[in-house]
């Protein structure tokens, strides 16, 4: 009895150990707890295990013993090894056990080797170790034949015998603790046009990284794998290189010997429509869709036997892609393609491969095959049908915006040109915005629609001086072409401690970074005009402007009069009621330009209820989970681990945190799989504010855009204009989105919460003010509510509409 007991201890000291032996390598509690009962397991084969998933059949310790000893019986004899003798015994039950653990998560040939071989071997005599060897193959097709999961074939037989095998190989694909593939197969011709369809973060993007760098297991390592990204490197010195020096530098071109003949090179540069300008203009200075030819063309000339094409059509115009479209079917290279343009898939794709139940499965034929064998797919061709949705808040009201046709923005008569260039991009540019305004900037690669939207934006100043007019309460959400340079600085914080960086002090810190930016180019520039106009002598005068009175301290208020903004100084070391209004003009002459924009901001912040909500981790997540970012990414992920879709919902669902009036987006499509797409287009549809995009996708804009801006040879050409419907205008004070545990017991005067209401000019009122309007909001005396609210007569309290305009 004692030494049963003895036993059971020992045992359930063997079993915690290994319970927080798997925890510290697995990562979660839950693992362990289903795995606890597991025998212990050398390192390599339970890293393998976790990373490998899960085998349908369960073995016992004694049947993986008793096929051991089998194997040992049938290829060993007692005289050339110890394999047989009873001191053997640990050894037999030890790898059996191991091995128990192995049939059920991992059947890699190294696994095995790691936890039965190595010990097999150290009880033959080191003159015999093929004995150990022989027992291990055979244990090894034993446990194969009894417990291996047959997996079916998802690619089935061979139907090109007469194509070239790319790559035929099992494996299993993991990133950081996540699994996206497991025990899958994947099987490539040349010649062959695969097209890798699945939902955004199910592995598309790694498993086109792996292929390229070889990482794949048994995959052959003379193959010429070419992976081609979003755009052209641009980064660092080569950047201001000539597209001509350019392609002629690239190393992996120099390796393989692509360019010794440059005429190669210039006639694929030609052929995508690089003129002799273009050839000699650097790098950084081309647009999106030139660099993605460019990146093309270097693809095109390493000769590949796997051309890995991620998203291709991205910044493409129509006449690029009807020449991709050419290359790729007459290319006798095997094509591996992650693109969401349907058109594009189904004019080249020979195969479509689906990520289904961490399996590649494929489906021969082209996209339109593969939706009608698989109708649950439907989503890729009709963008109403995603299952996905986003939620885009309700803008705020802007003052004297009573209609969605009454202009918001303004941009007249705008040239600009860019730095090292002659000829303006744009010449006399003259568009308007609304809050109905559904615009799609239409125009070939290069031709300035991204220059055209920096300059509505304000990230890019005219050549000509102050051509740009907005709301003074306007806030702008802004998606950038390529839209990851919004957080390129934050890759290693979580997608809530980006939004916390940005938001926690109410003012949008990268839009003011970005204002600062403007600002100081603006100044810098007016500084150089003023030495060129006098040959760079002594500067001309400045402009008179009267001095300020006492020393600035800060800015308190902001009102508008007689159409003019003014705003209420505070000075040193003086009492408040000694504040002055003064206009925005004599503020900005005297050098206080930054103080009054950060004070716009802040007003506008106001305006859209910022001050009144927390940045907290759970009120940002629930934020998140409203773009389809859930807490496994949003909170305890990093950017940088985040694929392409899903870093375009984090700058999506930033950009829309401070409820903006105008939609700012270029190339909105790009990363997107169709479900996001679609969920992107219904949110649009219904958006109270403007919006205004850049696309080549006419499936996307045509039905949501009514007015389309034709930029061509430095021109732009208006047609249509925005819809007169229902302004749609948000509550000022917003409400939570993250749910608040209620308090069942205990004292409950805590939560009781006093808010102190602002004026319209976003100042506190005092203790006697809010009490006076709360007894006027009680006895409804909207009078006497304007009044204590300092309300202009003829003007609208923001979030507010009951009150009236006083007139």
């Amino acid at each position: 009895f004692c030494e049963e007991r003895e036993a059971n201890k020992c045992g359930k000291e063997k079993k915690k150990k290994t319970r927080q032996r798997f925890i510290s390598l697995a990562g979660t509690e839950e693992e362990a707890v289903h795995h606890s009962e597991e025998p212990p397991l050398s390192v390599c084969g339970l890293v393998s295990a976790v990373m490998n998933g899960h085998a349908a059949t369960k073995p016992t310790l004694v049947e993986c013993e008793k096929l051991l000893r089998s194997a040992i019986a049938e290829c060993s004899s007692s005289g050339e090894s110890a394999l047989g003798s009873p001191g053997a015994e640990p050894v037999v039950t030890y790898v059996a056990s191991c091995v128990r653990f192995l049939c059920e998560y991992s059947w890699s040939h190294e696994d095995w080797e790691a936890c039965s071989l190595v010990h097999l071997r150290g009880l033959c005599a080191a003159t015999n170790e093929g004995a150990a060897l022989k027992v291990h193959s055979s244990f090894y097709e034993k446990c194969a034949r009894r417990w291996k999961p047959e997996t079916p074939d998802a690619w089935g037989e061979d139907e090109d015998p007469h194509l070239k095998t790319a790559c035929d190989v099992e494996f299993s694909l993991a990133y950081g603790g996540k699994l996206l593939l497991h025990n899958t197969r994947l099987f490539l011709k040349c010649g062959r046009r695969y097209g890798i369809c699945g939902k955004n973060g199910v592995g598309k993007t790694t498993l086109m990284r792996n292929v390229a760098s070889g990482k794949i297991e048994g995959l052959d390592g003379d193959l010429c794998a070419v992976y081609v990204q979003s755009h052209a490197d641009d980064e660092g010195e080569e950047g201001e290189w000539a597209v001509e020096d350019w392609i002629l530098k690239r190393p992996e071109l120099v390796d393989r010997g692509a360019v010794e003949d440059a005429t190669a090179a210039w006639k694929l540069l030609k052929g995508v429509g690089f003129s002799e300008e273009l050839l000699k203009a650097p790098v950084i200075s081309l647009s999106g869709g030139w660099r993605m030819k460019l990146s093309l063309v270097v693809a095109a000339l390493m000769d590949a036997d796997i051309l890995l094409l991620d998203e291709p059509t991205n910044h493409l115009d129509h006449k690029s892609v009807a020449w991709l479209t050419k290359y790729l079917c007459s290319c006798r290279a095997c094509c591996m393609i992650v693109s969401h343009d349907t058109g594009f898939l189904d004019d080249v794709c020979t195969d479509i491969v689906h990520y289904e139940n961490k399996k590649l499965v494929r489906y021969r034929g082209n996209l339109s095959a593969f939706v009608e064998k698989v109708p649950s797919a439907v989503s890729y061709y009709k963008l109403e049908e995603s299952s996905v949705k986003f939620a885009f808040p309700a803008p705020g009201r802007l003052e004297g915006i009573n209609t969605t046709t009454k202009a918001v923005l303004k941009l007249e008569n705008a040239t600009f040109t860019w730095p090292g260039r002659d000829t303006p991009q744009l010449v006399d540019v003259s568009v308007k915005l609304s809050l109905g305004s559904r615009v799609c900037v239409l125009g070939a690669n290069g031709a300035g629609k991204s220059t055209l939207i920096k300059l509505a934006v304000g990230e890019n100043g005219p050549d000509n001086g102050e051509c740009l007019w907005r709301h003074h309460n306007l806030r702008i959400a802004y998606v950038a072409q390529h839209s990851f340079h919004h957080i390129e600085e934050h890759l290693d914080k979580s997608p809530v401690a980006y939004l916390m960086w940005r938001f926690g002090k109410v003012i949008d810190q990268e839009l003011l970074n970005q204002r600062l930016a403007e600002l100081k180019r603006r100044e810098d520039k007016e500084d150089g005009e003023d030495g060129e106009e006098n040959g760079g002598g002594k500067a001309p005068p400045p402009q008179r402007v009267r001095p300020l009175p006492f020393t600035f301290e800060k800015i308190m208020g902001r009102r508008e009069k007689g159409g003019v903004l003014e705003y209420e100084v505070k000075w040193v070391d003086r009492p408040e009621r000694q504040n002055l209004y003064i206009e925005k003009a004599r503020l900005e002459g005297v050098g206080l330009a930054k103080e009054v924009m950060e004070f716009d901001m802040l007003v506008a912040a106001r305006a859209a209820g910022l001050d009144l909500v927390s940045c907290t981790t759970s009120e940002l997540q629930a934020h998140l989970d409203e773009f389809q970012l859930p807490q496994e990414f949003g909170t305890y992920g990093r950017i940088r681990g985040l694929s392409g879709g899903q870093k375009v919902k984090l700058v999506l669902a930033a950009a829309m945190w401070n409820r903006p009036h105008l939609l700012v987006m270029d190339e909105p499509t790009n990363y997107l799989d169709r479900d996001s797409l679609g969920a992107l287009s219904n949110a649009i549809r219904d958006f109270g504010g403007g919006v205004i995009m850049i696309s080549h996708c006419k499936e996307f804009y045509d039905p949501l855009c009514n007015e389309t801006w034709n930029v061509a040879n430095g021109r732009v050409v208006v047609s249509g204009e925005a819809a007169d419907k229902e302004l749609k205008v948000g509550k000022k004070k917003r409400d939570a989105k993250a749910k608040e545990d209620k308090k069942t017991t205990g004292s409950t005067n805590e939560e009781i919460k006093i808010i102190v209401p602002k004026d319209f000019w976003g100042k506190s009122l005092s203790k006697k003010d809010a009490r006076s309007y709360e007894k006027a909001a009680k006895k409804r005396d909207v009078a006497l509510m304007r009044k204590i609210l300092q309300i202009p007569k003829g003007k609208s309290m923001p979030g507010a509409p009951e009150l009236g305009d006083g007139t």
